[in-house]
């Protein structure tokens, strides 16, 4: 009768409702809500049970739902409105299934034969039972397809709001806290968007920048323990800050980037010293050597002398040797593998980098492991393939295994070199992930990630990317002008200003007399802008050594040029091109530039040598 279906739908309610709090309850998550659904055919159960042993084989709706009883009640026109649960519980049943499958396509393959088979009795009679399943296959199959590519969609739209939140907030890098990606499914894409520009030798290739660093790892995030930032005072000028007394000159590079709301994290190299023409009022850092600025124009072009071996870090403590529980049982494993625990630290360093070089691959394309271990022991253990935030993770859990205090480190690979811009251009794909390792009383990099992981990542550019490059620098160069003002006036672009005036009277006054006196004009000025260092003489040795069919292969730097055609053909010797090189890096990239005597030196050696290989071609 009806109201024994309304009372069989309140259990049903009740049994839903105990259900929810007994989960809630005992898992105190999200994941409460899943178990509830996977739940949901047992609690509607008695429902169906019924409805199959009730003689009208359907159900009234307003047993279902409390609002249709009181409108029943007032004679509302939705009396005598019923309906046959089956298919609504069939529908539920598959819901729950969903909540619990393991997202393979023998799954979706189940759903589609249960569901023809569900809808067989009630199909048009006026189609043939072929071209009935063929549809019925056609549209499962676009809905396979559909499917895969909503969920591609999904993950995008997070990426790219995460990233467009992450620009919101000011801040290239949390000091605190570092999300990582490991043990998210599917492929790993990030943006060929330029982030920001680094100056230095073209030869000092693959340089690190850190931005942060973390000692705490717990379920795929790094944490900062106690990061404390102290604040840091500049010198006398402003724009100078001291982090370590220099004993001795060391490399300069000059990082040209944006700090959203005037301020950000630094990029630093290892072995920074000294920081210059940094026009913030306000730095900050914290125990790990994170710097933090605030209060800074919206670009800045600072320099950083740094120098390997040195580090101004906080030394070790005992964080930089914890190993999370889960993550014991492969870690032991490994070391006990390869025999770390009897090992002087720079043998353990070199059996770590033979080991990841040799044993694993990069890929970010991740597949859901098939065993029943965390996504570290998973790469460890068994896919031996995974992107740079799985090697620095586990390089750094192997090395505090193996006794060597070690933390994780987050920041960008200088490696594309710009010939738009004659300098490194660093995007968002080159953000990186590596193991600081505390060795002679020092912390330094140690990278393990496979060297391979540059050029795989560069073949998923988009062709679009040479037109996104130049709107780049187009607004590179008008930040940098607008931001020159707070660097010391604008005066030194007033020039550009001039050049329409300058184009307009010499239309007004053309005669030819007067334009060979302004072309000679234009070649003298263009003599004084021509950048230090390219009128050296190596460009010449450079020109002849391509003339006989040595040309350079691309990213190869001189010295690997000189060296590969020494190894090609000794009968053609490179002898004192070295050290001539060196003179011409130093001309042309030293900011201090050569005496009078070497500039002598270097235009001597350089057409000596050529004039002692005029018979190298014959």
């Amino acid at each position: 009768s009806p109201s024994d279906f309304n009372r069989i739908s309140d259990l049903c309610t009740v049994i839903l409702l105990g259900l929810f709090i007994y989960h809630y309850a005992s898992l105190r998550s999200p994941k409460a809500i899943v178990v509830l659904v996977q739940r949901l055919p047992l609690a509607l159960l008695p429902l169906l049970i019924a409805q199959a042993y009730s003689t009208s084989e359907r159900i009234d709706v307003s047993a279902l739902f409390l609002i249709f009883r009181r409108k029943k009640a007032k004679r509302d026109r939705s009396q005598g409105m019923s309906i046959n649960v089956s298919y609504p519980y069939f529908g539920i049943c598959i819901l729950s299934a969903s909540a619990a499958n393991m997202k393979t396509p023998l799954f979706y393959g189940g759903l589609l034969f249960l569901s023809a088979w569900a809808l067989w009795s009630v199909r048009s009679k006026r189609f043939s039972a072929i071209t009935w399943l063929s549809l019925l296959v056609f549209i499962g199959l676009a809905g396979y397809v559909g499917h895969l590519g909503l969920h591609g969609l999904q993950k995008t739209l997070e990426n790219k709001a995460l990233g467009w939140f992450s620009s919101l907030t000011g801040e290239s890098a949390d000091p605190y806290r570092a999300r990582t990606a490991i043990g998210d499914l599917g492929t790993l894409k990030l943006s060929d968007q330029i982030l920001f520009r680094v100056n230095m030798d073209p030869s000092h290739r693959h340089l690190l920048l850190r931005e942060s660093s973390y000692t705490t790892y717990h379920r795929s995030v790094w944490f900062a323990r106690r990061a404390r930032f102290k604040t840091i005072e500049p010198e006398r000028d402003g724009t100078t800050w001291k982090l370590l007394p220099p004993r001795d000159r060391g490399r300069i590079v000059s990082v040209s980037t944006p700090l959203k709301g005037g301020k950000g994290m630094l990029k630093l190299p290892s072995g920074a010293l000294e920081l210059s023409q940094l026009p913030v009022l306000k730095m900050s850092m914290n125990q790990f050597a994170d710097l933090k600025v605030e209060d800074g124009p919206g670009l800045v072009n600072y320099q950083v002398l740094f120098r390997t071996g040195s580090h101004i870090a906080s030394s070790p403590n005992e964080a930089d040797l914890v190993i999370p529980e889960k993550e014991k049982p492969s870690i032991e494993e490994i070391r006990q593998t390869l025999g770390l625990a009897s090992k002087t630290p720079r043998e353990v360093l070199r059996i770590l980098g033979n080991f990841f070089r040799q044993n694993f691959g990069y890929s970010l394309d991740l597949k859901r492991g098939k065993h029943d271990s965390t996504p570290i022991g998973e790469f460890l253990l068994h896919t031996r393939s995974g992107h740079c935030e799985y090697f620095a993770t586990a390089t750094v859990l192997l090395l505090r295994a193996a006794g060597l205090p070690a933390r994780y480190a987050t920041g960008y690979a200088v490696q594309e070199f710009s010939q738009l811009e004659n300098q490194f251009v660093v995007r968002s794909r080159h953000a990186h992930a590596w193991a600081l390792v505390h060795v002679d009383g020092v912390w330094h990099d140690f990278d393990t990630t496979p060297e391979v992981w540059i050029t795989q990542e560069a073949e998923s550019a988009s062709f679009l990317e040479p037109l996104y490059d130049l709107l780049s620098w187009g607004i590179f160069k008008f930040s940098s002008w607008r931001w020159s003002e707070r660097e010391g006036g604008i005066s030194k672009h007033m020039g550009w200003l001039l050049i329409p005036l300058i184009l307009f009277l010499a239309k007004r006054v053309y005669s030819r007399n007067r334009v060979k006196r302004r072309e000679k004009r234009e070649e003298v000025k263009g003599r004084q802008r021509l950048r230090p260092g390219m009128d050296s003489e190596f460009y010449l040795i450079e020109k002849s050594l391509i003339e006989l069919g040595y040309s350079r292969h691309p990213g190869e730097t001189l010295s690997e040029w000189i060296g590969r055609i020494e190894g090609e053909s000794p009968d053609h010797s490179t002898q004192g091109l070295q050290s001539i090189l060196s003179l011409h890096y130093r001309y042309r990239f030293d900011p201090k530039g050569i005496t009078s005597e070497e500039r002598s030196a270097l235009k001597s050696f350089a057409l000596s040598w050529l004039y002692e290989r005029q018979g190298l071609s014959s």
